[in-house]
């Protein structure tokens, strides 16, 4: 983990889950905080080397590998933490996101593990009322699809995007990125090109250009329109979700990956079946999908 500047006042810890560090005047604003509290105290430590003590922290959303070191973080250096309104319930009640992943049932040890559920944080403010006074030309921006209400940050043209986009090494590994709306995964997509930003980081690769940042977006939206248009394909006839994971041909071995890519398969259908391209129903005991 090393700490790397972006522009003048403005950085980034350089990692699997990439941690932005904003100075605001003599304050310091943090986003997210890496996967649990062993990552915190690395955090911790490249702080107090470079004497930094954040006095908030904005978590983009609720996922564990974003959240897991605030709770430390957050209790170390008496934090302000912040999220938007809707993430806030699964933040500071992190049992509910390995109960919806398990469908709504009491979920096994397999989603019980730090990389599903995260510690538990309080909220302080959510970023809907953050006081501006004190956030002077940082926008919040709305980002949501990949999360229920994921936010990314915009200030002094860096924008921190969170999942709202993936690298090619990732599109190519799980051949469907997670998300929970994919239509506002693609809209917050599309927002993020129309911005005029000098430099884009992503939660998880590396910073780009705004020429760059664009090319990867396109082509995480041409990559999402391509297994759209697969899986209406696949559904001329009546499919289950089994089926239609099986036909994309992704091998995987781990339950909790598995789970979470036939959740976006699941997202993909109930996107068809809201525009009536698409119809669910059971027959001879299988909940099936066809296309219109």
């Amino acid at each position: 983990m090393e700490l790397k500047e972006i522009k003048d006042q403005i950085f980034y810890i350089e990692d699997t889950t990439n941690i932005g560090l904003v100075e605001l005047g003599n304050e310091f604003l943090l986003i997210d905080a890496g996967i649990d509290k062993d990552k915190g105290k690395k955090i911790k430590k490249i702080f107090e080397e470079k004497g930094i003590k954040p006095k908030y922290l904005i978590l983009t959303h609720h996922h564990a590998d974003h959240t897991g070191g605030a709770r430390f973080l957050k209790d170390y250096f008496g934090i302000t933490a912040i999220s938007s309104k809707l993430e806030k319930i699964f933040i500071e009640n992190p049992i509910l996101e390995p109960i919806y992943l398990s469908l709504g049932s009491s979920p096994n040890k397999n989603f019980l593990s730090k990389w599903i559920r995260s510690s538990e944080v309080e909220i302080d403010v959510e970023a809907e009322n953050l006081n501006q006074d004190s956030f002077k030309n940082l926008k919040i921006l709305n980002l949501s699809g990949h999360s229920i209400g994921m936010i990314g940050i915009s200030l002094e043209n860096v924008v921190f995007s969170s999942d709202a986009f993936f690298s090619k090494e990732v599109l190519e590994k799980y051949i469907i990125p997670y998300f929970h709306d994919l239509e506002q995964f693609e809209n917050s997509m599309k927002s993020l090109i129309s911005m005029d930003y000098e430099y884009i980081l992503p939660s998880h690769g590396v910073l780009y250009t705004k020429s760059e940042g664009d090319k990867i977006i396109k082509h995480n939206l041409k990559h999402v329109e391509e297994i759209k248009d697969k899986i209406l394909d696949m559904i001329s006839v009546p499919r289950t979700v089994e089926e239609i994971f099986k036909e994309l041909q992704i091998t995987l071995h781990d339950p909790v990956v598995y789970t979470l890519i036939e959740s976006s398969i699941r997202a993909i259908l109930n996107y068809f079946i809201n525009r009536d391209e698409a119809n669910q129903f059971v027959e001879k005991e299988k909940l099936l999908y066809k296309r219109k």
